[in-house]
C-alpha cells in the first residue's frame, strides 16, 4: 500500500506480536500522547491493539500498554478497511493467496526489506539496552515460525540488502529508523 513491499519476491511482510505458550521478548515501551493517540489507532489499524503488561529490564517500574498483535482479514473486513487492502492487493495481480493476515508456515512470505531497514535501525538507536536489540533478533520470527530475525539476517547478502532499501519519497522520516 506505502510502495514499500516487493510482492514478487513476497517481501511484503510488517511485524506484529502474537501469542506463544512460553515465550516471551524484550522490547521498548514508549508514551503516546493523547492528542495523537487517534492518528496513531488509523495508522496501525491492521492490528489488534492488545492491552499488555510489561516489567522494566533493570529493577525500573513495569506497566501496562498496548501492543500491535496479529489481527486477521475477517477483522479488517468488520473494521470496514478491507477494500483498502483489497485494492492494495488487486495492483498486485502475482500476489495469490489475496490476504494482509493468512499467510500459512510454507508460503515463503518474507519481511518487507524497507520495513526491517526501519526495524533494525531503530533497534540500534542509542539509548536501546543491548538485551532488547538482541532480543529482537533472536525471538522475532518469520512466517515459518522457525526461522529466526537473526538467522535470516545472516544468510549470504541479506543485511546488506535490507539496510540498502530506502523508504519511498515522502516516508523517509517516517520509516527512517
Amino acid at each position: 500500500e506505502r510502495g514499500m513491499g516487493r510482492p514478487a519476491t513476497l517481501e511484503i511482510s510488517s511485524l506484529s506480536a502474537e501469542v506463544c505458550a512460553g515465550a516471551s521478548f524484550c522490547g521498548v515501551a514508549f508514551d503516546i500522547l493523547t492528542s495523537e493517540w487517534p492518528a496513531f489507532v488509523a495508522r496501525e489499524d491492521e492490528y489488534i491493539l492488545a492491552p499488555s503488561r510489561f516489567v522494566a529490564l533493570a529493577g525500573g517500574e513495569g506497566g501496562e500498554g498496548m501492543l500491535c498483535t496479529r489481527a486477521s482479514d475477517q477483522m479488517l473486513q468488520e473494521r470496514g478497511v478491507w477494500p483498502r487492502y483489497l485494492s492494495s492487493l488487486e495492483l498486485l495481480p502475482e500476489l495469490v493467496p489475496r490476504t494482509c493476515w493468512e499467510w500459512g508456515q510454507g508460503s515463503g512470505l518474507r519481511p518487507c526489506p524497507t520495513y526491517l531497514r526501519h526495524c533494525l535501525l531503530s533497534s540500534r538507536r542509542a539509548g536501546v539496552p543491548d538485551a532488547v536489540r538482541q532480543s529482537f533478533l533472536a525471538d522475532s520470527y518469520l512466517v515459518d515460525r522457525e526461522t529466526s530475525l537473526e538467522a535470516y539476517l545472516a544468510q549470504v547478502g541479506i543485511e546488506e540488502y535490507v539496510m540498502s532499501c530506502l523508504p519511498p519519497k515522502g516516508l523517509e522520516t517516517r520509516y527512517g529508523g
